[in-house]
């Protein structure tokens, strides 16, 4: 049996008892609670082998509770396919297709289950059975974390938001005497991260480079590229970086990018990476002057801000060529794809406005006033507001993305400057840069609840760039005057690790583990 069918095997067997028993459990309905389902019958748990962690046992009940039967359906067909695709001895087989007509909690749900199969994989190759078999679990309980995550963002009934709640605290403590159990046994070290896993990617203006910092291990590496990197992002699948800015050069870079900073001649570029292979870029593409941010969609394109052109540039990312072009306000920054995709929000840091974009017709639809020195985008996971930093002003503004209108500013702290919200929606961390003479080291965290700042965390100078682990464990924030990324534990808002990097890191994405 090859590495694949083990998997595949490994993880029909956990699902197999879904339809019955795992949702028939009393008080557990998840999708109809004021109808009590049939019980089924079901067999005594198996008593944990002789030194195996006890609360292990009846772990299979929590992590069922996570699961809607909406996405039940996909599951099975995410099996079958990926049996189907290892019998034909398909590349990426175990790995379901991602089928864009699925509604958004689906298709999280099947990336999630993707997600698992690598590290589970992995982890039953060990010589000892025992072993095996632990290395095996810990993906699979992080698997049930983040599906129960998945369904705090999407979800509204009570009794499956509160197991939910119960399995990420359940399955994070099993992880943990897991990990421990690892460490004593088969003197294994936890990850430096836990189950967070993946590679957080920086972009080094100051250095013409990219950093890529592995958080199973802790390495950063380094690697030049043709452009000074103002910023990078990840397409949905994960299977390409993109990074964009103005052709490098040498010395440093003084300008932060954000307005006032350059004459905006230079053709920019779009630099096309293999995020395991940085330094042969797949692609390069020349898209206008002074690109900023850069997005992608699930179509297959990305949108790259051009500050000095006042438009975004429209690319192809399989031809590696612009497609079109779309005007917006002046000074063009940070921009984010709404959750469904149909819209770009662009911040305008010249004229004070957020541009939207109709991405099916690739036209401005709407121009909103926002304030002084809009310079990123984020909105929360829902799609119902999108958050705006205000440079200038020391505020965050508030969008009512219904209205397309302005619904409250809170204040930050000096000169903010990227935002992101977390998985779950509950707080956006704001990172406040300072200015040149002046660095700040201070992210501000914003509860969406009451839409005030809860909590002021230090970090290095001049915190510029924000990203966030697709676990909601973490949020990475660059650092541009101390060349470092602050890791921050968004449980016990505080920073846990201080990472050095390249030169005046500017923007930073997440990605999770490779499959």
């Amino acid at each position: 049996m090859n590495r694949t069918a083990i998997v595949i095997a490994l993880t029909v067997s956990l699902l197999a008892g879904l339809p019955g028993a795992a949702l028939a459990q009393a008080g557990h309905d998840t999708h109809h609670p004021g109808t009590p389902p049939a019980q089924a019958e079901q067999a005594p748990a198996p008593t944990p082998p002789s030194g195996q962690m006890p609360g292990m046992q009846g772990m299979m009940p929590e992590q069922c509770q996570a699961m809607t039967p909406e996405c039940m359906g996909a599951m099975r067909q995410m099996m079958q396919g990926g049996m189907m695709q290892g019998m034909m001895g398909a590349p990426n087989a175990g790995a379901a297709p991602v089928n864009e007509s699925l509604p958004d909690f689906t298709r999280a749900y099947v990336e999630s289950m993707n997600e698992m199969h690598g590290p589970m994989m992995d982890g039953v190759m060990a010589d000892d059975p025992d072993v095996a078999f632990v290395r095996g679990m810990i993906p699979h309980h992080q698997g049930a974390i983040d599906m129960a995550r998945i369904v705090l963002q999407y979800g509204d009934d009570p009794k499956t938001r509160e197991g939910a709640e119960q399995i990420i605290a359940v399955q994070e403590g099993e992880i943990a005497e897991m990990q421990a159990w690892l460490e004593a046994k088969a003197g294994e070290a936890p990850a430096p991260f836990g189950q967070t896993g993946g590679t957080v990617w920086s972009a080094n203006e100051g250095g013409n480079s990219i950093s890529a910092i592995n958080l199973a291990t802790g390495a950063v590496d380094t690697v030049l590229i043709p452009i000074a990197p103002h910023n990078v992002d990840l397409t949905p699948d994960g299977k390409l970086l993109l990074a964009v800015g103005d052709p490098a050069v040498e010395g440093d870079h003084g300008s932060d990018g954000h307005g006032h900073g350059g004459d905006g001649a230079a053709e920019g570029l779009l630099v096309i990476l293999d995020p395991q292979n940085l330094s042969a870029p797949k692609a390069t593409v020349a898209v206008g002057s002074h690109p900023a941010h850069v997005v992608a969609d699930r179509q297959g394109r990305a949108y790259v801000s051009l500050a000095g052109g006042d438009e975004i540039a429209v690319v192809d990312l399989a031809r590696a060529e612009v497609i079109g072009r779309i005007a917006t306000g002046d000074y063009p920054h940070g921009l984010r794809l709404s959750p469904d995709e149909t819209q770009l929000y662009v911040a305008n840091v010249e004229d004070g406005s957020v541009s939207v974009i109709d991405t099916q017709a690739l036209s401005e639809v709407a121009r909103i006033p926002i304030g002084t020195a809009p310079v990123q985008v984020g909105f929360t996971p829902s799609g119902d507001q999108v958050y705006v930093s205000l440079r200038d002003e020391n505020r965050v503004a508030v969008i009512d993305t219904s209205t397309r209108e302005v619904t409250n500013r809170i204040d930050v702290g000096p000169n903010p400057i990227q935002l992101i919200a977390t998985q779950d929606g509950k707080f956006v961390y704001v990172a406040n840069q300072g200015t040149e003479a002046e660095p700040n080291d201070t992210v501000s965290v914003i509860d969406t609840a009451i839409g005030q700042v809860v909590k002021t965390i230090t970090t290095g100078r001049g915190a510029h760039g924000v990203s966030a682990s697709a676990d909601g464990v973490y949020v990475f924030v660059t650092n541009i005057a101390d060349d470092t990324v602050s890791i921050i534990d968004v449980g016990s808002q505080e920073v846990v690790k201080t990472v050095p990097v390249g030169d005046r890191p500017n923007g930073i994405v997440y990605g999770g583990p490779a499959r």
